[in-house]
């Protein structure tokens, strides 16, 4: 499929944090650029080139229907996850009993985190970090460590392992949030780097 990642679109009007939101939000939205320079949205993960045209498509068409009530996730919805796991992954044996469905990924964070840790124990993060993170974390009672990320001599962020494992034993922690591509940095992790974090 030939996609175009070229074509400017206009976001003004369309409450883009982005673009109608610099300045607004202190912390969370990006400043305002200053007199004379243009507005570049380049924030986050907020993409500025279109969905591929098949999402709108399907939520048009299940838009059609005039009502919104609550559902379970379909077969299909399962069937999709288990091959998409097979197929890229090799996972075999996935069941649908072992995939729960979360409407965004902070929310999936914070459904893992507290699996494994309670409201007051710690959690590793890797700094700089998504304001996303620190603030689903903070929000519900989690205590943040951060292991800051190093530059090496060819000015590529790396994880500090030994950083790492003194602050996880010494702040007791059983929960680490490990992102790739890292937010903000946009590390994506080699082989060998997730393997030494494990």
């Amino acid at each position: 499929m030939v996609y175009d990642f070229t074509t400017i679109i206009d976001r003004h009007g369309k409450d883009a944090l982005a673009v109608d939101g610099l300045g607004t939000i202190p912390g969370m939205a990006p400043d305002a650029p200053r007199e004379g320079f243009d507005v570049i949205p380049m924030w986050v993960a907020d993409m500025n080139f279109a969905t591929v045209p098949t999402i709108p498509e399907a939520i048009i068409e299940r838009a059609k229907h005039p009502l919104y009530g609550y559902f379970n996730p379909s077969d299909e919805y399962f069937d999709a996850i288990i091959r998409w796991q097979r197929d890229r992954n090799d996972v075999t044996g996935l069941t649908r009993d072992a995939i729960g469905y979360e409407n965004g990924v902070l929310g999936g964070v914070i459904s893992a985190v507290t699996a494994f840790a309670a409201p007051g124990d710690a959690v590793l993060l890797h700094s700089p970090t998504y304001i996303g993170f620190t603030n689903s974390l903070s929000n519900n009672g989690y205590r943040i460590v951060h292991s800051p990320l190093k530059r090496d001599a060819e000015g590529v962020w790396r994880m500090d392992f030994a950083d790492m494992e003194r602050r996880i034993k010494e702040n007791n922690i059983h929960v680490a949030i490990f992102c790739s591509p890292h937010n903000p940095c946009g590390r994506v992790w080699e082989r060998w780097e997730i393997e030494q974090a494990m």
